[in-house]
């Protein structure tokens, strides 16, 4: 009896652990699927200038809430076209007929009124109410229909044809979309008139297209869903599209346009809305669908959405707040094999006890602790299976390495900074010279607009998991770049202080641009400006160094929010791809948030919208803030004496570097810019040896510097794209200088590494 019960019990052995490692295999292993950020694909690129023509002045800037477009006054909308383009527009039919979809009109050279008489306008046709398409419910309408419109044609309506009844839904060329898939279609966009000096077509006056789309089924266009892989389908999926009929082929009237869209999980079918302007849509997050149109034309169609080839069993729901799908409907969740497997896992590990407590009563020693191994070994069999990084398990704190406590130094000799330029660039980072002029004063702090959204998307951020050698940065105070062996450094990417047509970046480095704009004077701007941006697509672009520093940029609050429009609407005509982040002011202070504050106020007063940023930027220097005394000073248009009196001796504090960065982020968070990256393009040591900081005072602030940026979050305040860090890049200044040479990595004569070179790269080959 005795072997035959050693034979059962190694049988029952035997299947407990087959189903232990059945059942954990079962587990999910892609971690994409929960643990990713999320991130929006279909962030559009636009111009933020809204086109005038010679003889129209722009509307003043309405709330944010309301859509603005390009007339100064309402509209009275005729039944004839307005002097201008000649061309053939569809007509509407009879009082007495019924038009269905797909009808063919005889055209007549002009749009007539709608049946019955009245005002004629173009109105979508999307059911109402649910979408906002009847003009008793404001619904998207246009009222001069006779200059730019999709499709072949298009006709006048006095109220939208419900439902589905618009006789010229003709612009949109799309199949069946997938669901949580990009997908491409087209829109055919057509002009009247090409060389209307009263309606013209060129860099400064855009067509604009946007597009809604109810992907959760709920009636209304706002909100987000979210896809298993962790990409999110915007219901203002396509958000103020530019068209350049200018860059047209000579003579062509129509074109295809090509877009993306990031579709949603839910199946089935979901109404859209496609709008054509002469101007951009300016509302808010969310655009509802409503509003009153000059130029152009509305379409709305319903679009039909298929599962994608290997669906997944669970469907996640909408994150608006007015559609809770409910079981059954689509949009709904369903069990998923998270939760699956978790039972599974719990059936599991009631077995091992079972087993355990029966091994114990019969005293069968070593069945007992075969399954107390079992149990014991379970988690650490999980995690191998399904690559968890045990790492990421202990990253739960903030790294806040601190420095010696400082003593006082001698105050510094003020060093004039040189303004030469080292071909053709400006190769001046950060001063702490007394400047040579003074500033008027200009009033103090401005009142912060309460609305920090965005009137449309901007260029997506850098990708959510950056690489640890893409963080990493320098600036070149003394180009060019390939005279130092760079790659000793192990970094990602590099500054000038200037623009280049032709860059050559080194070592696989990235090139970051740099337009200067001292005194509100863009450089380089214009034709030159365009063409760097087109010869160098997805560039990130720095508008500006220290406009608050009088001998940097010094450029009043309205100066820079002014060049600031000027040389993003340049850079996004020419190259949408490119992103653009404001100029670093040279520390975070409450001076220095107040400046911004104003840029931020002239921005809003000037243009209506809150200044569109796609990347943050700020420096990262600790200098003394006294009108005339060494230090950065006061800003221009601030009439303070003094902010932040920082002594010698602190220009090290890590504590006041970390409470800096955390300012800054405090900062975006309040403005509605958390969900955008933060660059540190210039901080270091300015200071010499001889006042206190030798070459182990500067690596040791090198280092500690470096471990904050790599490990601090806040789950409050940081990206969330990017584990919620404070900072994604930064860049140690400089590679090489000959006035404030205590930073160096490079010999500036020999071109030689410097130990804070070696210190440098050892610190990035080893993470």
């Amino acid at each position: 009896m005795e072997p035959l019960r050693r034979g059962v019990m190694k049988r029952r052995l035997v299947v407990a652990l087959a189903l232990t490692a059945g059942l954990s295999l079962l587990l999910p292993g892609d971690r994409g699927t929960w643990a990713e950020p999320i991130r929006d694909g279909l962030r559009q690129t636009v111009p933020t200038r809204t086109p005038t023509s010679p003889s129209r002045t722009p509307r003043p800037a309405t709330p944010t809430g309301e859509v603005v477009q390009d007339t100064p006054t309402t509209l009275v909308p005729t039944g004839t076209a307005q002097p201008g383009p000649t061309f053939t527009v569809v007509s509407t039919v009879a009082p007495s007929e019924t038009p269905a979809p797909g009808e063919t009109i005889p055209a007549t050279g002009s749009p007539t009124s709608p049946p019955g008489g009245g005002e004629a306008w173009d109105f979508g046709d999307a059911p109402d109410p649910g979408f906002p398409s009847l003009k008793i419910s404001d619904g998207a309408r246009h009222s001069l229909i006779s200059f730019e419109w999709l499709g072949a044609a298009v006709d006048a309506e006095a109220d939208s044809r419900q439902v589905d009844r618009d006789l010229f839904d003709d612009g949109i060329v799309v199949g069946e979309l997938q669901a949580c898939a990009q997908e491409s279609l087209q829109v055919g966009v057509t002009v009247g008139d090409r060389d209307d000096v009263e309606h013209p077509y060129d860099a400064q006056h855009l067509l604009y297209l946007n597009v809604l789309v109810d992907w959760d089924g709920d009636g209304s266009w706002s909100g987000q869903m979210y896809c298993p892989e962790g990409s999110v389908a915007s219901e203002w999926a396509v958000r103020n599209l530019p068209i350049d009929v200018s860059s047209w082929p000579a003579e062509a009237l129509s074109q295809p346009v090509d877009l993306q869209l990031a579709v949603g999980p839910s199946t089935g079918q979901a109404w859209a809305r496609f709008t054509l302007s002469y101007g951009e849509i300016i509302s808010g997050e969310d655009w509802d669908g409503k509003g009153t149109f000059s130029y152009g034309e509305t379409e709305d169609r319903l679009l039909t959405v298929a599962e994608p080839p290997s669906a997944s069993p669970g469907v996640p729901t909408s994150t608006t707040a007015t559609s809770v799908p409910s079981a059954g409907t689509p949009g709904a969740v369903a069990p998923g094999p998270a939760v699956l497997c978790f039972g599974a896992l719990l059936v599991l590990l009631v077995l091992l006890v079972l087993v355990l407590l029966f091994a114990l009563r019969r005293r069968a020693w070593r069945l007992a602790l075969v399954a107390l191994a079992v149990l014991l070994g379970l988690p650490v069999v999980t995690l191998v299976l399904h690559g968890t990084d045990l790492e990421d398990l202990a990253e739960s704190g903030v790294a806040v390495p601190t420095s010696a406590s400082p003593t006082w130094r001698e105050p510094l000799v003020p060093t004039p900074t040189p303004t030469g330029k080292a071909e053709g660039q400006i190769s001046q980072p950060a001063a702490i010279a007394t400047p040579t002029s003074t500033v008027a004063s200009a009033g103090t702090a401005a009142v912060e607009p309460t609305e920090a959204t965005v009137p449309y998307q901007v260029a997506s951020p850098p990708p959510s998991l950056v690489s640890v050698r893409d963080r990493f940065g320098f600036g070149v105070a003394i180009p060019p770049v390939d005279r130092y062996d760079v790659g000793q450094l192990h970094a990602g990417w590099y500054l000038t202080w200037g623009s280049q047509r032709n860059p050559s970046p080194p070592q696989d480095l990235e090139f970051v641009q740099m337009i200067r704009v001292r005194g509100g004077q863009a450089s380089p701007s214009g034709a030159d400006l365009e063409q760097i941006a087109r010869s160098n697509p997805g560039s990130l672009w720095l508008v500006g160094n220290e406009p608050d520093v009088l001998w940097q940029d010094n450029s009043t609050p309205e100066e820079y929010a002014w060049v600031y429009h000027q040389v993003h609407t340049t850079l996004k005509g020419a190259d949408p791809t490119c992103q653009v982040a404001i100029g670093g002011v040279s520390q975070a202070t409450p001076l220095r948030l107040q400046y911004l504050d104003m840029v931020l106020e002239a921005y809003r007063e000037r243009y209506g919208l809150m200044i569109p940023v796609d990347v943050w930027n700020v420096h990262g220097f600790i200098l003394r803030e006294e009108r005339d005394s060494w230090g950065v000073d006061i800003p221009p248009g601030i009439s303070a004496e003094s902010g932040r009196l920082f002594e010698m001796d602190d220009h090290d504090s890590t504590e006041i570097f970390q409470e800096q960065i955390l300012a800054f982020r405090r900062w975006m968070k309040d403005k509605g810019e958390r969900n955008k990256p933060l660059i540190v393009s210039e901080y270091g040591i300015l200071m010499p040896a001889d006042y206190g900081f030798p070459q182990e005072r500067v690596r040791d602030f090198l280092y500690a510097t470096f471990d904050f940026f790599l490990t601090a979050t806040d789950s409050e305040l940081g990206y969330p794209a990017d584990g919620d860090r404070l900072v994604q890049r930064w860049a140690w200044y400089s590679l090489s200088d000959t006035v404030y040479p205590t930073g160096n990595l490079f010999d500036a004569e020999t071109a030689a590494i410097m130990p804070l070179g070696l210190a440098y790269g050892s610190y990035t080959l080893s993470h």
